[in-house]
C-alpha cells in the first residue's frame, strides 16, 4: 500500500497505469462527476465516484481484490480507511466485481486519515476498510480508479 497526498508525490515512482490514473484525476474535474462509474481511454482501467456519508468502523466492511489495484483520491470531506498489514481469511468472493470479504481484522490495523488530494494505493490482497468518519460524519466524496479491470 502507498499513501500520500497528490500533490507532494512524484508520480515518476509509480508505474504507468498509477500514473495515468493521477495524470488523469489532475487533467479532469472529477468534483463535478455525478457518482457512478466510468471508462477511461485505457483498456484496463475504469473509475467509479462514489459519494456517501461515513460510517462507524464497525458499519464497514474488510475487502480485498485478487486481481485490480484500487486508487482512491479523496475529492471532498474527510475519510478515515482501516489498511491491515496481518493475513485475513476471507469468507466471500465475488469474482465478477472482484471483491474479496474478509473476517474482521485484528488490531494490527492502520488508520489512515484522508483529506482532500490524499490518496491510498492497494495492490491485490491488501485488506482496507473504507468510509469511516474521522470524529464526525460526513458527506465525502471520492474517485476509485480499478487498475486491471475491465
Amino acid at each position: 500500500m502507498i499513501f500520500g497526498n497528490i500533490e507532494k508525490v512524484d508520480i515518476k515512482q509509480f508505474d504507468e497505469s498509477i500514473q495515468y490514473c493521477i495524470n488523469y484525476f489532475k487533467q479532469h474535474d472529477l468534483i463535478n462527476y455525478t457518482p457512478g462509474t466510468y471508462a477511461t481511454d485505457e483498456n484496463n482501467i475504469i473509475f467509479r465516484i462514489d459519494e456517501y456519508e461515513t460510517q462507524i468502523a464497525q458499519e464497514r466492511f474488510w475487502q480485498a481484490h485478487k486481481t485490480h489495484k484500487d486508487v482512491y483520491i479523496l475529492l471532498r470531506g474527510t475519510e478515515r480507511i482501516d489498511v491491515n498489514i496481518a493475513e485475513q481469511k476471507s469468507y466471500h468472493y465475488d469474482k465478477l466485481s472482484d471483491i474479496l470479504m474478509l473476517e474482521e481484522a485484528k488490531p494490527t490495523n492502520i488508520n489512515l486519515l484522508l483529506n482532500h488530494g490524499d490518496f491510498l494505493i492497494c495492490n491485490p490482497n491488501e485488506a482496507h476498510k473504507t468510509g469511516i468518519h474521522v470524529e464526525l460524519k460526513n458527506v465525502f466524496k471520492v474517485v476509485l480508479f480499478k487498475i486491471g479491470q475491465k
